[in-house]
């Protein structure tokens, strides 16, 4: 290299070459090869941290394609009436594109058209499979005491909690990794995918945000249940409901014990939480005074408190559950007296003279009868009179 090119100090005080004119070595091409060679590593591994940050670059396990085939929704039916909200569940999994399989456990008497089958019901089990890729499995329906019955209830008009129990053998459902059951008197806003997602664990519900319990002591409801299949668990919690029985029978009692109580006597102090915001709302809840147990504010600082906004929760909710006792499921038409009666009071509600509140109460309603007519074929049962079913119900 020529010497004049250099000072009689060919470095500064930290050992980097300086040109007699004072500028850097850097305009020399010789030291722009060494300068790239000496910091290449420091420059690559800088872009890739960049690349990784913004999403770039794909982590291996990102790359996985999940295999839906593992997951599946579960629905029972065991009376006409719910045979069709369990259709109804999957058109709108369907419709929302679900990747997940869908299982539906259903009375044994009933068969599909292709079978033999020529009444309602077949034709729904068949449009079922057809239509929205629903697998069927007959089983024999569990009654209040865990034991095997063939007897459902045929006019819908009375509840079907006596056969509740089973929607627990959704655990039997060992052929999949994860089965989310979901209760057919609801109305989905979207598809809950996501949730099979979730970290794996035996049992996720969420909790009954609305019972009077304190909010540390709420129990987990069992609308929405995701779960491990696992055929101990329900052998185990088949004998726990069966030494119930016998015990209440002894002491004569004859107290009632369902899915809810059996869930959370087993999973209570175990289960994944899953938020009730989205994935609880009740209709009731625009029928409410105080919203604080949703909003979840409950001794919240005034600062903090959530404003009610009945549009804003309906957007943010995944589903809604339909439960204004004792007004009838959306399936039997209002008796006009209990439609007075329950529906949402717009006077103490609000100072003005709209509601919004009853007016997405009332579409809610709306929506699910003009799907059950659309998709089932079936119109609304005939509204009780108002009285005698409270008196049915125990509300009276």
């Amino acid at each position: 290299m020529p010497s004049d090119l250099w000072s009689e100090k060919d470095e500064d005080d930290y050992g980097i070459p300086v040109s007699r004119n004072g500028r850097g070595a850097t305009s020399s091409p010789l030291w722009s090869l060494r300068q790239l060679r000496t910091y290449a590593p420091w420059i690559a591994c800088l872009l890739l941290f960049v690349l990784f940050l913004t999403g770039s670059l794909k982590t291996p396990s990102s790359l996985k394609r999940t295999n839906w085939s593992r997951f599946a929704y579960v629905q029972y039916a065991t009376d006409d009436h719910n045979l069709c909200n369990a259709v109804m569940m999957f058109e709108a999994l369907h419709r929302y594109g679900s990747k997940a399989e869908r299982v539906l456990l259903h009375n044994p008497q009933w068969t599909t058209t292709g079978n033999g089958g020529k009444d309602r019901n077949a034709q729904l089990l068949t449009l079922a499979v057809n239509k929205y890729g629903v697998t069927l499995k007959p089983v024999r329906l569990l009654d209040e005491r865990g034991e095997m019955t063939g007897g459902p209830y045929g006019d819908g008009a009375h509840s079907s909690w006596d056969t509740s129990i089973t929607k627990l053998r959704a655990f039997e459902l060992t052929e999949y990794e994860r089965v989310l059951h979901l209760d057919s008197d609801m109305t989905l806003f979207d598809h809950l995918d996501e949730l099979f997602l979730l970290p794996k664990t035996p049992v996720a519900m969420p909790r009954a945000y609305w019972t009077d319990e304190p909010p540390g002591q709420r129990p987990l409801t069992s609308l929405l249940i995701l779960l491990e299949p696992n055929a101990a668990e329900m052998r185990g919690m088949l004998s726990t409901l069966r030494s119930w029985w016998v015990g209440s029978e002894q002491q004569r009692t004859h107290t009632h014990a369902y899915d809810m109580e059996l869930l959370n006597h087993r999973f209570g102090s175990s289960a994944l939480v899953l938020p009730h915001r989205p994935y609880a709302l009740l209709s009731g809840e625009f029928r409410s005074h105080d919203h604080s147990a949703y909003l979840g504010t409950i001794n919240a600082p005034a600062e903090l408190k959530a404003k009610w906004d009945p549009d804003a929760v309906l957007k943010e909710a995944k589903l809604v559950h339909f439960s204004d006792s004792p007004l009838p499921k959306p399936w039997i038409m209002w008796p006009y007296d209990g439609l007075a009666e329950i529906q949402p009071n717009c006077t103490s509600l609000h100072e003005t003279s709209t509601c919004r509140e009853r007016d997405i109460w009332k579409g809610l309603y709306d929506d699910f009868r003009r799907r059950r007519k659309d998709i089932c074929r079936l119109l609304s049962v005939a509204a009780p009179e108002w009285k005698r079913y409270k008196q049915e119900v125990g509300a009276a």
